[in-house]
């Protein structure tokens, strides 16, 4: 038997795959003591990683992180070794070596590795982000102006506020209803989910029309039954 060899073609210019991580219950890896280094500890804590901190010194005020049974930090510099067992790593620290080292040896190992301001050692890029609720925006530039997307982000900040949190429970609620009752008709679901979210519907609810969410809500749930 003979195997077809299919040849991959080559592409001139990548683009970035964007992702959304669900790292609850992962094993991370933040090298460095610095500010920037406590904040990539807290939003890797945020989202449910397990968090091991090292770095020769800690000139931030990690206090504020100990009591969380999830975090562990040593104080000595990074090792290969750290690596073990580590889904994503990120490195914040200015030391150019550390950095090449906690790059080099994530890639041997598959890892996904960020070294903060240096996109050409990292195989994938922290964007800007703005949270309402579940509903998670993210900006990104591929690493090539951080500031820019922090810009954009906070300029969407204004138009998306924070009631879109909540209204998004309401829709995830509805999602959840729509399943239950057409449970082998995913053209009925369809066409029930496009009438609680139609595009006037929508309009109202990015500019903080709750209210009329809540009453279109009622007579989208009674229509169901008819």
């Amino acid at each position: 038997m003979v195997t077809e060899v299919v040849a991959i073609p080559e592409v001139a210019a990548t683009e970035m795959y964007p992702a959304v991580l669900k790292l609850n219950g992962h094993r991370c890896l933040v090298v460095g003591g610095g500010l920037i280094a406590l904040r990539k500890t807290g939003e890797l804590l945020r989202c449910g990683a397990f968090v091991h901190g090292v770095a020769p010194d800690w000139p931030a005020d990690f206090a504020s992180l100990e009591g969380n049974e999830r975090l562990r930090r040593s104080s000595r510099p990074f090792d290969p070794s750290d690596l073990e067992g580590v889904f994503l790593v990120v490195a914040a620290t200015d030391d150019r070596a550390t950095q090449e080292a906690v790059a080099r040896e994530a890639e041997e190992r598959g890892i996904l590795c960020n070294v903060v301001d240096v996109p050409e050692l990292c195989n994938f890029f922290v964007p800007a982000i703005l949270r309402r609720g579940s509903l998670v925006v993210a900006v990104s530039t591929e690493g090539k102006s951080p500031l820019l997307a922090v810009a954009v982000r906070d300029r969407l900040a204004g138009v998306l506020g924070p009631h879109l949190g909540a209204a998004l429970e309401r829709l995830a609620e509805g999602r959840a209803l729509v399943r239950t009752l057409y449970p082998g008709d995913p053209e009925k679901r369809r066409r029930a989910l496009f009438r609680l979210l139609a595009p006037k519907a929508a309009r109202e609810l990015l500019e903080g029309r709750l209210d009329v969410l809540e009453r279109h809500w009622n007579r989208w749930k009674s229509s169901l039954s008819e």
